[in-house]
């Protein structure tokens, strides 16, 4: 592993912590839904997480490359 690639995963893990919890605070706490797992509401915050979700894994696939 290179020094450089485990910095940028874990700026990546960084960064999707910021968009969940970003759009842990859009959630209504008593929202059944969401505690069922059956539905996460379309807005900017899941946006964001889904791509820094994304980020993350080629962050990590691209650290464990030799």
């Amino acid at each position: 592993m290179q020094y450089g690639k485990v910095v940028e995963a874990g700026n990546a893990v960084q960064r999707f912590l910021v968009c969940m919890r970003a759009l842990n605070a859009t959630i209504p706490e008593k929202d059944k839904r969401v505690e069922n797992h059956s539905w996460i509401p379309g807005s900017k915050e899941s946006g964001a997480l889904r791509r820094a979700s994304l980020d993350l894994t080629r962050a990590l696939a691209e650290m464990r490359k030799p």
